[in-house]
């Protein structure tokens, strides 16, 4: 889990501005602004490390885009150009549905790509027709 966005994630902003995604400069805005700092109740972000290195990243939300109790979001899930295709990402998303398991009964996004979109599929999720959603998956409560 990360506490913060400290100087341990530059290299993550700096890369994906590099490649233009934008997503990940508003991660830093909004923590920067306090408008979503991953504190409401289910929230969380999470860090993958390769030494003191912070390689990835990704937060769970309470899905600002729809009213319907129970509905978490994944967000902002990145991971550096020099480390995918490594389980990486899969690691954190699968961290974080874990987590979303005692907190929320489905989980949405949007995928920012086609390739993050398979990425998506791979793991489980499903294609959704809806306008603030690309895919979905339904987390099982803890038992």
């Amino acid at each position: 889990m990360l506490a913060a966005l400290d100087p341990a994630a530059g290299p993550i902003l700096a890369d994906a501005e590099r490649q233009g995604i934008a997503f990940v400069r508003r991660l830093f805005e909004e923590w920067q602004s306090g408008s979503n700092r991953f504190e409401r109740p289910g929230e969380i972000i999470f860090g993958a490390w390769q030494g003191e290195g912070l390689v990835g990243l990704g937060g769970l939300n309470r899905d600002p885009y729809t009213a319907e109790e129970g509905v978490g979001r994944l967000r902002h899930i990145y991971v550096l150009g020099s480390h995918r295709h490594l389980g990486v990402g899969t690691l954190l998303v699968r961290d974080l549905l874990r987590h979303a398991e005692s907190h929320f009964r489905t989980v949405r996004l949007r995928a920012a790509s086609p390739d993050s979109a398979a990425f998506y599929r791979r793991l489980g999720f499903a294609a959704c027709d809806d306008p603030a959603a690309t895919h979905l998956i339904r987390v099982p409560p803890i038992a």
